[in-house]
């Protein structure tokens, strides 16, 4: 039987994204996303849980998301979970899982008259340059 890996988050950006090169000079672009989880304890009174989730996004998907997303906005993320290890500036050994960014969508914030402070020229942009990273990928698949 074939596994599944595959995340879909709903969340926040906790910081503005950071794009880095890696050893390779490949880009790359990491964030972070808080989710929200409320739910009733025993006594009936209100809890609230935030995890927070770092996200990885190579090449012109990193960029996109760079370019466009800010602190604060929301996102809809899917892509699979990755764990590696590392070296921390003392030498030791740790250990990080993320997720590895295969698509997002762009999700406008609402003002408190229900109106998007998003112009529509942003929102057309972005949906074109996600779909010019999709044909970019195909092509370099082939």
């Amino acid at each position: 039987m074939r596994s599944f890996n595959k995340v879909m988050l709903y969340g926040n950006l906790t910081s503005d994204p950071e794009v880095k090169m890696s050893k390779n000079s490949n880009n790359f672009t990491t964030f972070s996303i808080a989710t929200n989880r409320d739910w009733k304890d025993k006594d009936g009174e209100l809890v609230s849980e935030t995890d927070f989730h770092r996200i990885v996004a190579f090449g012109r998907l990193g960029e996109v998301v760079a370019r466009y997303l800010k602190k604060g906005a929301p996102i809809l993320v899917a892509g699979r979970l990755s764990s590696r290890s590392y070296l921390n500036a003392e030498g030791e050994k740790r250990y990080a899982t993320e997720v590895v960014l295969d698509d997002f969508n762009f999700i406008p914030h609402q003002r408190s008259n229900g109106t998007s402070p998003e112009d529509e020229e942003v929102r057309e942009a972005v949906e074109a340059e996600q779909a010019e990273a999709v044909v970019e990928e195909v092509i370099a698949s082939v």
